[in-house]
């Protein structure tokens, strides 16, 4: 028979790991918030809503992807806690110098990833899982609470709110320093399932229902601060017992706490009608505005002033609202389409440019629109943005990317300019970057997953900026800056079913599906930092070429033979492997070690001489690797060569011990498992019946003492030292790698239990 001697030596390593963590007490403690200074500094504008949130002095992160039903023990999660780093640590690459603030899951629906975490007047809001628990003792996970914590981790509130629906729309926003919930739900409240907007006053808990019976609602999708809520509605008409063919679209802000006007219900029966917004626009047409209004309509009594140029009725539907601009379309209900944008602004300019709350008394709602876009109907999801020469319209779809300028002057798309033929999956956002010729207005999209073998996205950006010809070059002619070609960064895969990647400064955080992170999604940090400010097409480009050679370098050791036809470096591309993600030099060496010592030879099998030589120039970039030396980082303290995965992208924050003990088991399963066998001499034909039957009694007595050799060896294996974090594991001594940003965990907290261990 034959054994994978390595396979033997990992096996006993994970049962041993398993075994030791299986037996550890549980860990209760007390939370006290976070050891270091206190967060005084105010909260950046335009960085609530996501999974990143950032203080003047701080970033404040959700750390991993997890689950409602993992274990939200307050006080002991790590994965999925809110966690902060001091931007000074974060610019000096201290990834793993991070601070529990929220030892609860800050929890996000796949269904709704436009709200996260906010800060604001000293304190983090977020949403968690409920940790309650019914007669039977289950606990009530299917229900999230809506909390706040202070910066330093102290002062948990009770919940605001709390919803059933993992899936509900929300934003927490704030007006004049008062901070609220807005949200949409289907919801049951009379006898009739609806679609209501609520707002929650998180100073006094008090729950108003802004209006009930919606057709349809817009939260801003690019700005998750906006206290300003678009919907349409129909116009009831009591007595004929049905809507009229129109509808209308209103505005309404958090704040608002009584409705505009008094109804008249009367003949209403059990129909409930809630509006506390003011009219944006009214969709009645010239012939029953003439033959009458109602106490619906924008004006209640009939104003010969205002001439409707024998305009139809008119249905209004929301397209999108993003960054304060609403984006309509207006059907004439004989066929007609028009598509519109909105600025806040345009209609609510009091209060300083700030808005009250309300469309200003000089708008009209019944003859007033928007800026004209397009003159007929359309299905694309533009993009809008305003480039140096005007208003552009961009396509971003599986068919690649083209831009097309708007003519507001006829109310048309032009004809559209190729950027990329890429396919896009999400457009992440569009922004000027760079300095001076290096300054250029980018879309970052996310495409399929990159080639490391994740399910996620692949985060690429292409500047939309240029002229026609610009973008008609050969790839040929573009290479000395290529600012006009599509370019991917690195092969990161970014987590597709929660937040989408975020930038801090030049950093870029994402929940990582990079090898053997699929399992886990902590968060990984790939510095785009450039020679001026974020690296320019040219910059990325090169990195990537610097990533490419190296695993092209790397895998180019199993193709190399002796001159007998034999391999001239056993097993080496994939020790190589495993030390660019781990940098675990020790385990490969205790692994020679422990093949030598127990087959009893007196030089190296399982590698040969020359394979050693180059693994252990790997780990100092000497020898064949001896230009990687030239290109480092410092990372959480120590000098990061370029043929390290850390150099290119790594863990920011801490992972759980259970879940680094399983990552690099993961390492060693994919790269540490191709070994020679070793043959078993088949002389057990070759006894006799006696002999059989005597050698069965002293295998036994053998195995006892095997057995006994390998959990000494083993535990030899396992028993290394842990690099010191910043919260405290249970009372164990294990650790599989010394990967400094796997290795991160243990303040005095206590944070570890249930899934989270």
């Amino acid at each position: 028979m034959s054994k994978r001697f390595t396979k033997i030596i990992c096996t006993a390593v994970a049962a041993i790991s398993a075994a030791s963590l299986a037996f550890l007490p549980a860990c209760k403690t007390e939370w006290g918030g976070v050891s270091g200074a206190k967060d005084t500094s105010s909260y950046v504008e335009g960085t609530n809503g996501g999974f990143v949130a950032e203080t003047e002095d701080y970033v404040y992160f959700i750390n991993g992807k997890s689950s409602n039903t993992a274990d939200n023990t307050f006080g002991e999660v790590l994965k999925g806690s809110v966690q902060r780093i001091k931007k000074t640590d974060l610019d000096a690459g201290n990834y793993a110098k991070t601070d529990t603030v929220v030892p609860s899951i800050a929890y996000a629906s796949s269904d709704n990833l436009n709200a996260g975490l906010y800060i604001y007047g000293g304190y983090i809001y977020y949403v968690t899982p409920s940790t309650d628990k019914d007669a039977d003792g289950k606990v009530l996970n299917d229900t999230v609470k809506f909390r706040r914590t202070k910066l330093d981790g102290t002062d948990t509130s009770d919940a605001f709110w709390s919803t059933t629906t993992l899936t509900v729309d929300y934003r927490y926003v704030e007006v004049d320093d008062t901070v609220y919930i807005i949200y949409a739900i289907s919801e049951n409240l009379y006898g009739t399932s609806a679609t209501n907007i609520h707002s929650v006053n998180c100073s006094t808990g008090k729950n108003t229902v802004l209006a009930y019976n919606v057709e349809s609602y817009a939260f801003d999708t690019v700005d998750a601060t906006n206290p300003y809520v678009y919907y349409t509605m129909k116009v009831p008409q009591y007595l004929g017992g049905r809507d009229f063919d129109y509808n209308q679209l209103y505005m309404v802000r958090a704040d608002a706490s009584v409705s505009p006007r008094e109804y008249d219900l009367t003949d209403a029966g059990d129909t409930k009608y809630i509006n506390y917004g003011t009219h944006v626009f009214d969709g009645i047409g010239q012939v029953r505005y003439e033959s009458g209004v109602n106490q619906f309509n924008f004006v209640t009594e009939y104003d010969a002033s205002i001439d409707l140029n024998n305009v139809a009725d008119r249905t209004y539907a929301i397209k999108w609202y993003r960054n304060g601009t609403l984006y309509y379309t207006c059907k004439l209900n004989d066929g007609d389409v028009t598509f519109y944008s909105l600025d806040r602004a345009d209609i609510d300019n009091d209060n300083g440019g700030r808005g009250d709350g309300k469309v200003d008394e000089g708008w009209n709602a019944m003859t007033d629109t928007g800026t004209l876009l397009v003159n007929g109907n359309f299905t694309i999801d533009y993009e809008f943005y305003n480039l140096s020469d005007g208003l552009y319209a961009i396509n971003a779809s599986s068919s690649g990317v083209t831009k097309s300028k708007v003519d507001l002057e006829k109310g048309e798309i032009g004809d559209s300019i190729n950027v990329t033929d890429a396919s896009v999956s999400k457009v992440l956002y569009i922004k000027e970057e760079g300095e001076g010729t290096d300054k250029h207005v980018y879309l970052y999209y996310a495409s399929a997953a990159s080639s490391s073998g994740g399910n996620g996205y692949a985060i690429n950006r292409v500047a939309i900026d240029g002229t026609e010809d610009d973008y008609v070059k050969l790839p040929t002619s573009l290479e000395p800056d290529s600012t006009y070609e599509a370019v991917t960064v690195l092969d990161l895969d970014a987590c597709s079913d929660w937040y989408l990647p975020e930038f801090v400064g030049n950093k870029l955080f994402f929940a990582s599906e990079t090898e053997g992170m699929s399992s886990y999604n902590y968060i990984m940090v790939c510095d785009l930092e450039g020679a001026n400010g974020i690296m320019t097409n040219k910059e990325i480009k090169d990195l990537n070429k610097q990533f490419e050679e190296l695993e092209d370098k790397i895998e180019k050791y199993d193709e190399e033979e002796n001159a007998d036809g034999t391999a001239a470096y056993n097993h080496l591309s994939s020790a190589l492997k495993y030390l660019y993600n781990t940098g675990d030099v020790d385990y490969i060496d205790e692994l020679i070690n422990a093949y030598v010592n127990i087959e009893g030879r007196d030089k190296e099998y399982v590698y040969s001489e020359k394979s050693v030589e180059i693994y252990k120039d790997f780990a100092v970039a000497e020898g064949d690797w001896e230009d990687y030396k030239e290109i480092t980082k410092t990372i959480n303290g120590e000098t990061v060569y370029g043929n390290s995965r850390d150099y290119y992208y790594t863990v920011v924050g801490r992972m759980t011990s259970g879940d680094a003990e399983r990552l690099n088991a993961h390492f060693k399963n994919a790269y540490m498992e191709s070994y020679p066998t070793v043959e078993c001499k088949t002389w057990w034909e070759k006894l006799s019946t006696g002999g059989k039957f005597g050698t069965v009694f002293g295998i036994l007595e053998g195995c006892m003492l095997v057995i006994g050799g390998g959990v000494i060896l083993g535990y030899y294996l396992v028993s290394r030292k842990k690099a010191g974090g910043s919260v405290s594991e249970r009372s164990i001594d294990v650790d599989l790698t010394d990967d400094r940003d796997m290795d991160v965990y243990g303040d005095e907290s206590g944070e570890s239990g249930g899934e989270n261990d």
